[in-house]
Formats: C-alpha cells, sequence, structure tokens
C-alpha cells in the first residue's frame, strides 16, 4: 500500500493550506450555533445550489447511475442526479455537524434498534467486530455512532492532503471515541487496531484497479478490495454488513451479521466468494435507496476504458 506522500510543500501551497484550514474553522464554528433542523436544511439546499452550478462531475455521476439502471428513462436519470447532489449536500453539511453533537443528540436522531445491546455484548466477550459499509447512506454517522459506544471503535480512512485539515478532522473524530487508522498503514496496523479496539469499520467497494478482485456490483464486473476478506480470514472477527441511510435529517442503521467459514489456506476463490457476498449486500440497499449511493466516483473504470476503445474503433 503506498505511503503518503512526504515532499516539501511550497510556501504558496501553505498559504492555500492556511486558508482551507480557516475556512473550515470559521464553517464549524457556524454549524456549531446553527441548530440540527436548519444544518440538514441548509446541505439539501447546498446540494441543489450545487446540481445546478457546479456540473463538472454531473457526467460521471450520469453515467454511472444509467450504467448500474439501464431500464431508467431520461427523466428517471435526471431525478436521480438532482436527488444524488441534494443527499451529498445533507451529507457534507451534516458530516461537519454530527461531530459536534452529543451522543445523547446522536442517539435522538438514529434509529438502530438493537445495535447498542449488540455491540456491547461482543464488547463483553471480546469478540471483536469487523464493519463492512460502503460509499452510502451517512458512513460517517455510522461511525460517530458506534464510536461513542463502550470503549469506542476504529476506521480505515484516507489521509487529507492538507495536514492542518486533517488533523483537524482526525482530532474531532477521536475525540468521539472514533480512532482513525491511515488507510497506507498497512494490514498488520488494520489487524492490530480490529483487536484492540474491538471493532474497525472498511468502506470496501472502492475501485482497486490491479490489487483488486473483481467482483459484480449492480450487475458490473468491476475491480473491488479484498481487504475485508483478507482481515476476516486473518482475525476472524464478527463479520457485519451495515448501512446507515440519511433520511432529511434522520438516519437508520441496518446491521446484517454474516456468516462465513475459514478455509485451510487462504485463496484467491475464497477472498472472491466472500468479496461478492459483501458487495451484493451493498447492492441491495444502494437498489432501495439509490440516490444516497456516491456515484461521483468513478466505479467501473475497465467498463469505461473498453468502452472509449470501442468509441474509437468506431
Amino acid at each position: 500500500m503506498a505511503a503518503p506522500n512526504h515532499k516539501p510543500v511550497k510556501p504558496v501551497v501553505w498559504i492555500r493550506y492556511s486558508f482551507e484550514f480557516l475556512l473550515l474553522l470559521i464553517f464549524n464554528i457556524i454549524l456549531f450555533i446553527l441548530p440540527w433542523a436548519l444544518s440538514w436544511r441548509f446541505g439539501r439546499g447546498l446540494g441543489w445550489l450545487a446540481y445546478h452550478a457546479l456540473t463538472k462531475r454531473k457526467s460521471t455521476v450520469e453515467s454511472n447511475i444509467r450504467r448500474a439502471f439501464p431500464e431508467l428513462g431520461s427523466p428517471e436519470v435526471e431525478a436521480l442526479v438532482k436527488g444524488c447532489y441534494m443527499h451529498w449536500g445533507e451529507g457534507f453539511i451534516s458530516t461537519l455537524k454530527l461531530w459536534m453533537i452529543t451522543q445523547r443528540k446522536a442517539i435522538s436522531i438514529v434509529d438502530a434498534p438493537g445495535l447498542e445491546e449488540y455491540v456491547l455484548s461482543a464488547m463483553d466477550r471480546k469478540e471483536p467486530i469487523l464493519y463492512f459499509t460502503g460509499h452510502f447512506g451517512s458512513w460517517e454517522m455510522a461511525g460517530r455512532y458506534v464510536g461513542g459506544m463502550g470503549d469506542g471503535a476504529a476506521s480505515i480512512y484516507r489521509i487529507q492532503s492538507n495536514p492542518m485539515v486533517n488533523w483537524m478532522l482526525t482530532w474531532i473524530r477521536e475525540y468521539h471515541q472514533l480512532k482513525l487508522i491511515n488507510s497506507w498503514s498497512g494490514m498488520p496496523a488494520f489487524e492490530d487496531a480490529l483487536k484492540r479496539f474491538n471493532g474497525l469499520a472498511v468502506v470496501g467497494d472502492q475501485y482497486k484497479g490491479k490489487n483488486g478482485v473483481q467482483v459484480d456490483f449492480m450487475g458490473i464486473p468491476s475491480s473491488t478490495p479484498k481487504g475485508a476478506a483478507i482481515l476476516t480470514y486473518r482475525v476472524k472477527p464478527i463479520l457485519v454488513f451495515l448501512a446507515c441511510t440519511q433520511h432529511r435529517g434522520r438516519y437508520r442503521i441496518h446491521i446484517e451479521e454474516v456468516p462465513y467459514t475459514i478455509p485451510e489456506t487462504m485463496n484467491e476463490d475464497w477472498i472472491k466468494d466472500l468479496t461478492q457476498e459483501l458487495t451484493s449486500k451493498l447492492e441491495t440497499e444502494v437498489r432501495k435507496y439509490p440516490e444516497q449511493y456516491f456515484w461521483f466516483h468513478r466505479r467501473w473504470r475497465d467498463l469505461e476504458r473498453e468502452e472509449a476503445k470501442t468509441s474509437k474503433r468506431t
């Protein structure tokens, strides 16, 4: 796994970093004052504005949705694109705001029957839980909610290029007992975190290129991270699929324990089968709430390349 970039930063870049950090700080102060009921509405308004004004990624969102739902006509696709932007806006603002609220407030806006008892019971038995989720709904609220239970939990995250912003986001999350493990730390660090904190969240639906395993997502083959399967084999935790959906200022957390058997030796077929099972559970939730998936990322890059080659030949 690639290590972070430690190249010297030019003064002009530090100026930009400082400006970004100052804006984030001011924005967080405003959100701290703003009531929750206005925060998520402000977020949806921001998403509506982005849908009309920031069109750079709209073609990616639209093409992904057309691939995933070929049966939809143009009006339905456009409505789904708009819904995706508004969901993103609410999620962006709520993500910043939810780390400022108390655990009591978080509990009041989350519908997660039986989750706390399930997690605390596993902690009492010293059985670590590996949570698998995707870029769907509000994975940040899932981390915030579970992190506030017992001794907390851990999550793998991608380090921010701006070190000041990275420090602030890391500090506020860890203040609420969610330990962050940099994605470049490597498998031994992930294993240690899973054992030490009795829980680790893996967002495992990114395009992984040559280092991934090919599984179907929305009926389309795509390279997918192997990490959840490898961690399952090495640590043998309770494996749980988790989806946290966002509903205009409120949230629902769905968990489903995923049974598995451990082979004598770890092999590609076992990794593929388990990764496919987890990905299929994510797909089921995405089909229920398609506007809540992060269609902004290029999930099917191999397919895009093939389409580009075909286009050139014709």
